[in-house]
């Protein structure tokens, strides 16, 4: 059976959360060095089956913001709402399922719950990136109604890589 908890370090199964971000190379994005969050806002999710980690994914809530060019007067900006408040999303950091356990509902379901928490959190859509060399993150997405929007990004090495953001309004 499929399970989608969400966790914070003082809960028992914070540190096997913390192995399967270890394993599977994802834990520098959103862990310190002592296995604990790098910030605040950050929310972290664990599929299991049967009791044991086999899957996470870890949100951080943002405001949506528009990027600074020499057009907008070199300064980012909110988005706002029609009466001026700020709009927030949340912006997925880390999502894996353990190769033994995939396609076998475990992404599908911590996606789901992700997008609840979204909205949850006072957020108007989920936002993640990811490259091209993951077709079935893809497929995933798309069979959830997420938008898709082309990007390449470049790593600190200048590798070009591409890829693109999944959108979904909530």
């Amino acid at each position: 059976m499929i399970e989608i908890k969400q966790l914070a370090p003082d809960e028992a199964d914070w540190q096997s959360l913390v192995d399967c971000l270890r394993v599977g190379g994802d834990a520098h994005w959103v862990l310190d060095e002592y296995g604990q969050p790098k910030t605040d806002d950050l929310v972290f999710l664990a599929g299991l089956v049967d009791g044991q980690v086999v899957g996470q994914l870890v949100l951080r809530r943002q405001p949506i913001m528009i990027p600074a060019t020499e057009w907008a007067a070199e300064r980012d900006r909110l988005l706002r709402d029609p009466d001026g408040e700020p709009l927030y999303e949340t912006l997925v950091q880390t999502f894996r399922v353990v190769e033994a356990h995939r396609r076998q509902g475990v992404g599908r379901a911590m996606q789901l719950r992700a997008l609840d928490l979204t909205k949850a959190l006072g957020c108007i859509q989920m936002r993640s990136w990811s490259s091209l060399d993951k077709p079935a993150n893809y497929h995933l997405k798309l069979s959830l109604g997420f938008g898709f929007h082309p990007e390449v990004q470049e790593t600190p090495s200048s590798l070009k890589v591409s890829g693109g953001y999944f959108v979904k309004r909530v």
